[in-house]
């Protein structure tokens, strides 16, 4: 036998003993083995602040209710549990109905006869997006629910007060599409095929990093995949920052030098909206800033320089107001140590008082804003694979509520001055976790890794600390329906398909 090969020993029952150690034997797992125990927390969190049993309830369902196995609120948790996991493909959700943390989590009826049930098929979860796509008013429903995770939290954790100030940042990003999707396009900036949603995400105090007072998506539309970066913004911005207000005594709005133009900024002004943004450059801008570029006498710092000027109002020709405009001029060494030939320098533009070193300081804190897109990208991200727009749009507003469900526990994990958390970490470190469960007594227990039972320890403490407010009454609970079988066809074990 050649060097290297395992050995197959299924007489023995086992699947392989590797050569390089003949004491370590693998065998195959039975069903009562996960690595998705992270479910659990997310059903903990979602019964905590009452979420998918909520929108459930808000949706409409035309199916007939005494046929039906799967109950709305149960296609929903299926699909956001398996989000936030990591599992984006549709078909990942035919392997994960017979996993058991996920069939404990997401089944919507008390007792242990779960661990013998499976869950929905991809098919039937198919269907869910029909019904969210195609029954008139769910897919606002869908999209209106998003902000009421972040309040909840916000409500729950940070006795029942809304923050003093909050920050929305607001931009578009590409998700790629294969295929002939309703609405996709190529778009010449990015070279790509795709769809070019918008997004916006509120922050307390406008920082993302170690705050548990709720943050999070709280508006979002899918556009066309040719759509210009501007269209619809200002509609957009309006929703978003409308949707904010209960979250914030004060708001202002961060965007970058797509939206800073006159036909968004002037209704933003006369609307009483603060905001501040990148402007993109221009000739008359560049001359304004040529008296700023000159380098101090004598050998520059290691670090280089960096000058922020106050250049008082100025109005262009297409604004029907004036807007104060900040400089920025960075001049920092290359590699080689050495400064560029010129500095580079760029222009804020906004129509707020405060210092104009704080401004930077506050505008660079929405790199944190952009950093979150990339981490929804990676760590849940979305196939928007269906073939009409509304689906892919429904699938699209299920990404972000598995991403907002995701960044409570991330927020609950942060600690003031220690390392923070990612989505992929928090996916990898706390919800891929390894249990086996055992039924006994009517009970259904669940043993927990080790190496992960300190973090969700921390985590459970935390969530026991929310406090419900009493004015929005009990949190739902599962409603007693009777049981129906599984359809013939289903198969009630894991089946491999290739």
């Amino acid at each position: 036998m050649a060097r290297g090969v395992h050995v197959r020993s299924e007489g023995q029952g086992y699947l392989f003993e590797p050569r390089f150690n003949r004491a370590v034997k693998v065998k195959r797992a039975d069903d009562r083995v996960t690595s998705n125990g992270g479910a659990l927390l997310l059903r903990e969190v979602d019964h905590a602040l009452s979420l998918l049993a909520d929108l459930a309830g808000r949706l409409r369902d035309p199916r007939r209710q005494e046929a039906i196995r799967y109950s709305l609120v149960e296609l929903l948790r299926a699909r956001v549990f398996a989000l936030s996991l990591g599992y984006r493909a549709q078909d990942d959700m035919d392997l994960l109905a017979h996993d058991p943390a996920m069939k404990a989590a997401v089944w919507d009826r008390p007792g242990d006869r779960v661990a013998g049930e499976r869950l929905s098929s991809q098919p039937t979860q198919s269907r869910l997006l029909g019904i969210l796509a195609g029954v008139p008013g769910n897919l606002e429903v869908l999209r209106d629910f998003l902000p009421e995770g972040v309040l909840r939290h916000q409500r729950a954790s940070g006795s029942d007060r809304a923050v003093m100030h909050g920050t929305v940042d607001v931009d578009g990003f590409p998700v790629a599409v294969c295929g002939d999707q309703e609405g996709g396009g190529y778009n010449g900036y990015h070279q790509k095929t795709e769809y070019y949603p918008l997004l916006a995400s509120f922050s307390p105090e406008g920082d993302y990093g170690h705050s548990r007072l709720g943050q999070g998506v709280v508006h979002a539309i899918l556009r066309k995949g040719r759509a210009a970066s501007d269209e619809g913004a200002l509609r957009f911005i309006r929703k978003a920052v409308k949707k904010a207000r209960r979250l914030a005594r004060r708001l202002d709005v961060r965007m970058d030098a797509a939206f800073t133009s006159g036909k968004v900024m002037d209704p933003l002004t006369e609307d009483g909206i603060l905001f501040i943004g990148r402007l993109k450059s221009n000739a008359v801008l560049d001359e304004k800033a040529v008296p700023h570029l000159k380098r101090p006498v004598g050998r520059p710092p290691g670090e280089g320089y960096e000058k922020v000027v106050d250049l008082g109002w100025h109005q262009a020709a297409s604004w029907r107001h004036a807007q104060r405009l900040i400089l920025v001029v960075v001049d920092k060494p290359e590699k080689n140590g050495q400064l560029k030939l010129e500095p580079d320098y760029f222009f804020l533009v906004t129509n707020r008082e405060e210092d104009a070193e704080w401004l930077l300081e506050h505008y660079r804190a929405r790199g944190t804003f952009e950093d979150r897109l990339g981490e929804f990208n990676a760590a849940i991200g979305v196939h928007l694979s269906s073939g009409g727009f509304e689906e892919n749009e429904a699938m699209l507003l299920l990404g972000l509520l598995a991403f907002n469900l995701v960044g409570v526990l991330r927020c609950e994990m942060e600690d003031p001055g220690a390392n923070g958390w990612d989505l992929k970490r928090l996916q990898t470190s706390v919800l891929k976790a390894g249990a086996r469960m055992a039924r006994g007594s009517q009970r259904l227990t669940f043993y927990l890794a080790a190496a992960v039972a300190p973090l969700w320890d921390s985590l459970v403490w935390r969530i026991s600390q929310w406090r419900w407010p009493a004015r929005w009454g009990r949190p739902a609970r599962p409603k007693p329906r009777p049981w129906v079988a599984p359809p013939a066809h289903a198969h009630l074990c894991a089946v491999l398909r290739v």
